[in-house]
């Protein structure tokens, strides 16, 4: 009797701690990716946040979906309203100017084109593909016109997750 206690009380003690780690942690790809090809910068101006922005390299994402070109994904946030007039934000991409800019809106994102807040507005950039070197030393900036500039320096690579 004392050994079918035994057995039963051990049987229960590691189908517990195999049901456990069967429901552990489990990162989420896409969110990791996202997070490690992103980049910020800000334009300060007086001690105080005029510009704070984050770009994306889609094709460090996901490189099937955004593999044609070199995709950015841009996120803005400012409180001067008129820096996201017509013409007053550039991109380039070593000195290039992208073959496209589109504004994201709201009903358009999905798992990894969304913004991070309600008042930010995205874009998305597209540059010409780049050869294999030479978007390992991409850096992107942006001009806003009379305000400054940010460059989003994509040169350095984050540590590729382990599973």
């Amino acid at each position: 009797m004392d050994k079918n206690i035994l057995f039963v009380c051990m049987f229960v003690l590691l189908s517990g701690c195999v049901s456990y780690y069967s429901g552990g942690y489990k990162p989420d790809v896409i969110v990791e990716r996202k997070i490690q090809a992103s980049r910020k910068g800000e334009i300060i101006k007086d001690e105080k946040p005029i510009v704070v922005a984050v770009a994306t390299h889609l094709n460090e994402v996901d490189n099937v979906v955004y593999g044609g070109r070199e995709y950015f994904f841009v996120e803005i946030f400012s409180e001067r309203q008129d820096v996201f007039y017509h013409g007053m934000i550039s991109f380039t991409l070593f000195g290039k100017p992208p073959i496209w800019v589109r504004e994201i809106k709201k009903d358009e994102y999905d798992e990894i084109l969304s913004a991070s807040n309600k008042w930010s507005r995205t874009f998305l950039v597209a540059f010409d593909v780049l050869d294999p070197l030479a978007s390992r030393k991409a850096k992107l900036v942006m001009d806003i016109y009379d305000v400054g500039k940010i460059t989003f320096n994509f040169a350095y690579q984050a540590i590729p997750m382990q599973f």
